[in-house]
């Protein structure tokens, strides 16, 4: 038998694992309009925050900085809420299961990590090994950093579905996947120049468990 290279497979939530533009958009654009900021009125002005740091690039168009905390706070009740209208693209559920047999599967992302769990719970997702959401670090470069740390001697992946993700990823040192069917278009994806670009769920599979898959 080979022997498998070690890996740490790290995955963006929102766009990869979850379909939930259109509730993450409608919730986060309604709780900055409520507190008088009027600058995310289209989809891709909103699109446009996730080519780097989400925060970073909300307060870079003017969101006041000293107003983070309030936003976090009125956001954060609406999207645990709203991520329970979401599911699973299809093809993750398995592939989630096949990788995490093999090797350890943790969730890098800008989302919630209480919303996260109950979204995993529901969907009948397990042996994920934890999840480093926006409440307990808002950089995803040192999230990934923080994680690697655990598995020193693998060699970490991470997978997400903006140029943002695959931004902050290169930068942590990781070996950047960009998937296709979540938020940021193929055009947009390629200029971030990933490591990898996959189509779908079982190609993606196949350049983490090459050893495994046909």
């Amino acid at each position: 038998m080979a022997i498998m290279t070690e890996k740490l497979i790290l995955f963006d939530f929102d766009g990869v694992i979850a379909d939930s533009f259109e509730v993450f958009f409608r919730e986060f654009t309604s709780a900055c309009s409520e507190m008088g900021f009027d600058r995310l009125n289209s989809k891709e002005a909103f699109l446009n925050l996730f080519e780097g740091n989400l925060l970073f690039n909300v307060i870079k168009i003017g969101f006041p900085p000293w107003k983070l905390r309030e936003l976090f706070n009125r956001f954060q009740p609406r999207i645990a809420k709203a991520n329970d209208s979401i599911s699973a693209f299809d093809g993750i559920r398995e592939m989630l299961h096949h990788l995490s047999a093999k090797y350890p599967v943790y969730i890098i992302s800008s989302n919630l990590t209480e919303a996260v769990q109950r979204f995993l719970l529901r969907e009948g997702i397990d042996n994920i090994r934890d999840i480093l959401g926006a409440d307990v670090e808002t950089s995803k470069v040192k999230k990934i950093k923080r994680v690697w740390k655990k598995h020193p001697k693998a060699i970490a992946y991470y997978i997400g579905d903006t140029s943002g993700d695959i931004y902050e990823g290169k930068e942590a040192g990781a070996i950047t996947v960009a998937v296709t069917w979540g938020w940021h278009e193929v055009e947009r994806l390629t200029k971030a120049k990933p490591h990898h670009l996959v189509h779908t769920p079982k190609e993606l599979e196949q350049i983490l468990l090459p050893e495994t898959t046909d």
